[in-house]
């Protein structure tokens, strides 16, 4: 076929298959540089041999063939370098990319939300988790999650929707306690001025972790764990979602002590409550109210029991 085509008696195809031929293969290339030295060995013995193609058809020939070799050759070395470097730019590509969402090389920055008595917000984080805070907390995350465990710090009440993932599970962490979930949504109320630290589950799994010991939970169960005494208490629930009616601005009491009332009532209104008879303090109430206003729920209550309320701008007083 080569001297088919050196004789210009090849088909195209073939003209076309015998370049590839020395252009990609080191036999090809072995062949062609061995011709074109003999051909040259005959030109210098005899002057008349290569008259069949003028010089200028030679040069012609001769530099199509090499330019062929040539973009051949520079082709095979990027297939190669593409080899090597496309799976090194991927790696690099999907570290940044990997590390922009996770931080996971770089020091991690945390941000703080502080709530004010009588406000509440809502924080949906960079892994699509959604979060209620209550009036009263505080919250601190880190910007970006990292790449083992996700990990936040409440002192305060918040619900949680986690976005489930299972193998980066999701950790707040509330006054040495831990509650540790892949996927799931549940409550926890953890102010520092309280005795006891709660977490109501709504759906999925939590691990509520004190000390050395965890508590599995399931739908429906509230923890509740004592500051005071290190008691941990599992209780289940008929309507677990009553602990989180907060953050659809519903106000519920179930047998709560006339006490914890008043700390729940001057976190959502910012009002300050002022004890004139002590035997006030002996009562408890049950209640589920959406008023608006403080003076509503005032109202609510003082029927509930014989304890008269005195809103005076932003101080309650209770006496009997």
């Amino acid at each position: 076929m080569v001297n088919s085509v050196i004789r210009g008696a090849a088909t195209k195809e073939e003209a076309q298959h015998v370049v590839d031929w020395f252009s990609s293969t080191i036999e090809g290339q072995q062949f062609l540089s061995d011709m074109l030295d003999r051909d040259a060995y005959l030109l210098e013995a005899d002057p008349h041999v290569g008259d069949s193609l003028s010089p200028l058809q030679s040069d012609h020939l001769y530099k199509k063939i090499e330019k062929t070799i040539y973009e051949k050759r520079i082709r095979r070395k990027t297939f190669k370098a593409a080899a090597v470097l496309l799976p090194l730019l991927l790696m690099a590509a999907l570290g940044y990319l990997f590390n922009d969402h996770t931080d996971m090389f770089n020091e991690t920055t945390y941000a703080e939300l502080v709530v004010p008595k009588g406000e509440d917000a809502r924080l949906i984080f960079q892994d699509g988790t959604e979060v209620f805070l209550n009036a009263d907390t505080r919250i601190r995350y880190p910007e970006k999650f990292g790449l083992r465990k996700r990990e936040v710090w409440i002192d305060g009440e918040a619900y949680f929707n986690v976005n489930p993932q299972h193998k980066r599970p999701f950790v707040v962490h509330a006054h040495n306690t831990r509650t540790v979930v892949t996927g799931t949504s549940f409550n926890v109320k953890a102010y520092g001025d309280s005795e006891k630290i709660q977490v109501v589950l709504d759906e999925g799994k939590t691990s509520f972790q004190v000390l050395q010991s965890s508590y599995p939970m399931l739908p429906g169960q509230q923890i509740e764990y004592d500051k005071i005494t290190g008691r941990t208490t599992l209780y289940n629930l008929v309507r677990p979602s009553n602990a989180s009616l907060w953050k659809t601005n519903v106000v519920y009491f179930y047998d709560t002590p006339l006490l914890e009332v008043m700390k729940v009532l001057e976190r959502k209104y910012n009002v300050e409550f002022h004890v004139q008879s002590p035997k006030a303090l002996e009562y408890s109430y049950t209640l589920t109210t959406r008023q608006a206003t403080i003076d509503e729920v005032l109202d609510e209550l003082h029927k509930i029991a014989p304890v008269t309320f005195d809103h005076q701008e932003n101080k309650v007083y209770v006496s009997m």
